[in-house]
């Protein structure tokens, strides 16, 4: 999809990036490491900014010169004042979409189940459940589409160490489920506990 000026629109964020976690815990950790990008991006703007001036006095200089420095000085200032203007929308669209990261961040961090740890350690803790639920719901698809799951899927899901207790009951009951249920009433029984969407205004 399109993606004018901005590293991911709104609703990429809310619905296909921070909205495809299954816990709290996994959207932060993703928003984080949206919301560093973004922040470098505004950061080198401000580089950009001063290396343009030391561009604009070299270019000035060169209007002194002969009538090819001249032209080339002419050529320098006009590339300078076309990438600032590009460079000010982009500042500007990094800045608003920084203002959506942190909002939903605002949103999810109460929400944590990790969040009296340090980033780095929530991380980690995280991991576990989010890919034990990333595991069910790659198994639900397969078997909503195709009826079966795939070799490599299922030798995955049985490395994890809620294989047996959480994951297997789980396929079991989607197993069963397709028996008696139409795909709509499928898709209302195997909503996500953590919806991101939802929480946003």
């Amino acid at each position: 999809m399109y993606k004018i000026h901005r590293q991911n629109h709104n609703f990429q964020i809310a619905y296909f990036l921070a909205g495809a976690c299954h816990t709290p815990d996994g959207a932060y950790a993703l928003l984080q490491g949206l919301k560093e990008e973004r922040e470098a991006a505004i950061k080198n703007y401000s580089v950009t900014e001063l290396k343009n001036k030391a561009k604009t006095i070299r270019a000035e200089k060169l209007l002194q010169g002969t009538e090819a420095e001249k032209l080339d000085g002419e050529a320098e200032l006009l590339e300078i004042e076309n990438n600032k203007e590009s460079g000010k929308v982009l500042y500007n669209a990094a800045k608003d979409e920084l203002d959506y990261i942190n909002y939903c961040i605002d949103i999810v961090n109460p929400l944590r189940r990790y969040k009296d740890l340090s980033d780095a350690d929530a991380y980690e803790e995280a991991q576990r459940e989010e890919w034990k639920l990333e595991l069910i719901k790659r198994a639900e698809n397969s078997i909503l589409t195709t009826g079966t799951i795939p070799t490599d899927h299922y030798d995955t899901m049985r490395m994890h160490p809620d294989f047996i207790t959480e994951i297997l009951p789980r396929i079991d009951n989607t197993l069963e489920l397709t028996k008696t249920k139409t795909p709509i009433e499928m898709a209302k029984l195997l909503k996500p506990d953590f919806n991101l969407p939802k929480l946003l205004k």
